[in-house]
């Protein structure tokens, strides 16, 4: 079943199922969910348990946080839901947000004997840890980690169970690096400990992944406390145990992939450590299932001085030489992530010299989509309260910059997917001036020309979905039509939802798009019909609603 409007993609959400509809239908169902609680006709306990599920299990935190603020001013308290919807903030970064949601259910605890409740303590306080976490990766306080390591160490103390164990263990061997490690018990001790629970946990309950996340984890950290013991082929062989399980999807791999990047430093190219043996199999396993790849700042930096350690590691596409891989490289830090004053990842945005497009009394502009950025867009930043960060830049200044929005410069509405009479003026692009730019960007280089349509030509799209890292799109991409009026652009790019005013790149690294919308049943351009398709608006459009003659 495929639903393909919103009533019923709501209705499937509340029972639990997720059926990969459409961004902006999913969008018009968990709207209509959150309506709901307005209205009196409010989802009941279990159907939310059920729809915060299904979007977690997809990775839809953005939607989760919509319908959850909603549950939550309507007086909401299962204690299920409150998990769920305070673990959504943690993935959008709303530390402090979600750590009063937290903090509300573990003083509650004290003084109830709701059994729901009591039922999910210990995974309040494995969030809280996450919280800290996180903090620490951001910031990397000591603190913060010391504050991390005690969440989970209070549940772990009461429970030995693999899943606070492994992260007890992780961040103290982390913190024993950083000489902060005051625990009396030996990590090895410990070690040995986490892989048992989890060994244990693999033949007891075959149907939970992350057990075996967790031995190749504990056999990580024994590989550096035993050195030359086979420690990591025993770490591998669990992972690739991990990676084919039935239950292993999108969520489960980003989880551990996301520890092994964070805490154990992992590095696909550095694969003379353990964890980079192991961050290369990640590398490896989503570019073959997900067709992306999401490298960090340090990976980008190297592969700029070395790009052919690219093919070599990850077997990119026969056409890709190292100049296309050292161009794309060095384009990479023009194109930015859109947050509000809160830190909130909204999408995905990038610069490009002014005079492209008819400014040319700015050096810079940054282009993304109306309804991320816009005054007059419902449901859009206004200039007023966007921001952007450029992720390479946070890693080469050493702390996160954001640069706010000097002037809209020019705005065009969003029209309907697909929609080829629409005005030419409804483009869904707005051009900003910001208050300040990263240092020496070129900005992204514009196409002469729009790509002929030939089943093989290439469209690459780059940008920051659902919020996330930069990620390139860089497989299985191929450019598919071209409406008459050379105003919309359908290609087929395995794109996330939330990629939206990510450029669309042809073979040579120039913008042909700005990246808006996508669906599994999108009309095609020319003659009657659906495809899956992604759609961007042409980069010449945008021009000539500029006044520039193309």
């Amino acid at each position: 079943m495929n639903p393909r409007i919103a009533e019923d993609v709501a209705a499937r959400l509340k029972e639990g199922h997720y059926d990969d509809p459409p961004e902006h239908v999913l969008s018009a169902a968990v709207q209509q969910m959150a309506d709901q609680f307005a209205t009196g006709d409010k989802p009941t306990d279990a159907q939310m348990r059920a729809a915060m599920g299904a979007l977690r299990r997809h990775r839809q935190f953005s939607f989760m946080e919509r319908v959850g603020t909603e549950w939550q001013r309507a007086g909401g308290k299962d204690p299920l839901v409150q998990r769920q919807f305070a673990q959504a903030l943690v993935e959008i970064g709303r530390f402090d947000d979600a750590g009063k949601l937290v903090d509300e259910a573990l003083a509650q605890a004290d003084t109830t004997d709701d059994l729901a409740l009591k039922r999910e303590l210990g995974d309040y306080r494995a969030l809280r840890g996450r919280i800290f976490k996180q903090k620490f990766v951001l910031h990397e306080d000591p603190n913060d980690l010391a504050r991390s390591v005690e969440a989970y160490q209070q549940h772990y103390r009461v429970r030995q169970d693999y899943f606070n164990g492994v992260n007890v263990l992780a961040l103290r061997m982390r913190l024993d690096v950083m000489g902060g490690d005051t625990d009396p018990q030996p990590l090895g001790q410990l070690a040995h400990n986490v892989l048992k629970e989890a060994e244990h946990g693999a033949l007891t309950q075959p149907v939970e992944p992350f057990s075996r996340a967790a031995a190749s984890e504990a056999c990580l950290a024994l590989d550096l406390i035993e050195p030359n013991a086979g420690w990591c082929d025993k770490a591998e062989l669990w992972l690739c145990r991990f990676l084919q399980h039935s239950g292993t999807g999108r969520f489960e791999v980003e989880s551990f992939y996301r520890q092994v990047r964070e805490i154990w430093r992992g590095n696909p190219l550095d694969i003379g450590t353990c964890a980079g043996r192991l961050a290369a199999m990640f590398e490896r396993h989503v570019l073959r299932t997900e067709h992306r790849w999401s490298p960090d700042a340090r990976q980008i930096a190297r592969l700029q001085r070395n790009p052919g350690e690219l093919e070599k590691n990850f077997g990119f596409e026969k056409t890709f030489t190292v100049h296309h891989l050292r161009r794309m490289l060095d384009l990479s830090p023009n194109i930015g992530c859109v947050t509000d004053h809160d830190k909130v990842r909204h999408g995905t945005g990038f610069l490009m010299p002014g005079a492209i497009l008819n400014y040319p009394e700015y050096p810079l502009v940054f282009v993304t989509n109306a309804h991320v950025i816009s005054d007059t867009v419902e449901g859009a930043l206004g200039g007023a309260e966007a921001l952007v960060m450029f992720e390479i830049e946070h890693r080469v200044v050493g702390n996160t910059q954001y640069h706010g929005i000097e002037k809209i410069l020019f705005t065009s509405d969003p029209g309907e997917i697909a929609c080829v009479p629409d005005a030419p003026d409804l483009l869904d692009v707005t051009i900003c001036a910001l208050k300040s730019l990263p240092d020496g960007l070129p900005g992204l280089p514009a196409a002469a020309n729009i790509p002929l349509v030939t089943g093989k030509t290439k469209a690459f799209v780059v940008g920051h979905p659902k919020g996330g890292s930069l990620q390139f799109s860089l497989q299985d991409s191929v450019l598919l039509d071209v409406c008459s009026e050379q105003r919309l652009m359908h290609y087929r790019t395995p794109t996330d939802p939330g990629s939206s005013g990510s450029p669309v790149f042809n073979e040579n690294w120039e913008v042909i798009a700005l990246h808006h919308a996508g669906a599994h049943d999108c009309p095609r351009l020319r003659g009657g019909g659906s495809y899956e398709a992604n759609e961007g608006i042409t980069l010449q459009a945008i021009r000539r609603a500029r006044g520039v003659a193309v």
